[in-house]
């Protein structure tokens, strides 16, 4: 255990460090998650001198750290999907559940000696604790569920939005954050049965099976480490979630008119066959928007009621076309697939595959050998 903590302990300030002192345009996130991490690396920090050192004066003094893991991972998530969004003292309400019951803890056990500390904490049954401390414990209990469905609430928001204004979604779909979503509601389920089946509750005793929870943490670390550190400044200036962008059947005051409509698709289309900027793999709705010279709430407008499609798949759909006929094209097989997907517009090999086949029931190896077949 003691080889268990020492390593939480490197990792989450080694983790912090990285980010403060190597990555570049590091972020509000970015900074966020490093603050985050130094937290982390404090809890482990006291479990180790008081699990293996047995410096009790530390007893009870950082026991609600644990509260701040919610709120911390709600915030890096919205400054990662706004990265122009500075950080507003609002925020800092999420710190609230934090310290109240810092406050309350203060008023009646902080400032008694370690024995007396040690005495509330594990020689007192849960019917002899003050119902205060019961209220707060259950709130300790949900504030993780209650936090992880309003990110995940938020993402999918945030993944609406890319569909709206991105044509590839690579590196900034967060699609990490959703792993790491699951891998804190396992471990939050674990611990909790785990602390309910032992009678954690009951006494406040750590034992071997509540310390080995330990290991799922630490792997809970090496992914926000590595993920926070490899995270690059995402949807970069052509995004900005605080302009609300009319979303799908809701133009009703965007100015464009039913003609206008029909002329900005015709002059879209034609544009989009003509000039194919489909080709440009990180083409976005605000760069097809200066290239066609149409604006891009207008263009949105009729990609989603005139062609019933988000910006997404209208791309893509062209990305597709032009891949069938490069395929069509290599009969004699000069290009492997992988050249044809980026000579088209993917710039990821699972993005391909996986269009692709929405769009033609087949993986493109099988439509490949399908025109061998016809030629």
């Amino acid at each position: 255990m003691n080889l268990l903590l020492i390593s939480a302990i490197l990792l989450s300030f080694g983790s912090s460090a990285a980010i403060f002192l190597r990555k570049k345009n590091k972020t509000t996130a970015d900074t966020v998650l490093a603050i985050w991490l130094i937290f982390l690396g404090l809890d482990y920090l006291r479990s180790y001198f008081i699990f293996e050192k047995d410096i009790l004066f530390l007893l009870g003094f950082g026991y609600t750290l644990p509260a701040l893991n919610a709120p911390f991972l709600f915030v890096y998530v919205y400054f990662l999907t706004s990265p122009k969004a500075k950080f507003n003292p609002k925020k800092l309400l999420h710190l609230i559940p934090f310290v109240l019951y810092n406050l309350y803890l203060a008023s009646f056990l902080y400032f008694k000696s370690p024995a007396e500390r040690y005495e509330f904490f594990h020689e007192t049954s849960l019917a002899d604790r003050p119902l205060l401390f019961k209220i707060f414990e259950g709130l300790m209990i949900i504030i993780m569920p209650v936090y992880v469905v309003g990110i995940v609430r938020y993402l999918r928001k945030h993944l609406q939005d890319l569909r709206n204004r991105f044509s590839c979604r690579d590196k900034i779909d967060l699609s990490w954050v959703n792993y790491l979503l699951i891998s804190v509601v396992v471990l939050w389920t674990v611990i909790i049965v785990t602390k309910i089946v032992t009678g954690y509750y009951n006494d406040m005793k750590y034992n071997d099976t509540l310390l080995t929870m330990y290991y799922f943490e630490l792997i809970i670390i090496v992914i926000i480490g590595y993920f926070g550190f490899h995270q690059e400044v995402i949807l970069g200036k052509f995004y900005d979630p605080h302009i609300k962008d009319k979303q799908v059947k809701k133009y009703s005051s965007s100015g464009l008119s039913e003609d206008g409509a029909d002329l900005a698709r015709t002059k879209l289309i034609n544009f989009m066959d003509q000039e194919k900027p489909y080709l440009i793999s990180d083409l976005t709705l605000d760069k097809l928007s200066e290239m066609v010279h149409i604006p891009a709430h207008h263009i949105s407008q009729v990609i989603n009621d005139k062609l019933d499609k988000n910006f997404y798949e209208f791309v893509n759909h062209y990305r597709v076309k032009e891949v069938k006929r490069l395929i069509e094209e290599n009969h004699g097989e000069k290009y492997t697939l992988l050249t044809i997907a980026h000579v088209s517009g993917f710039n990821s090999k699972s993005t391909f595959n996986s269009i692709f086949k929405k769009y033609t029931h087949l993986t493109p190896k099988e439509y490949m050998n399908q025109v061998n077949l016809r030629n």
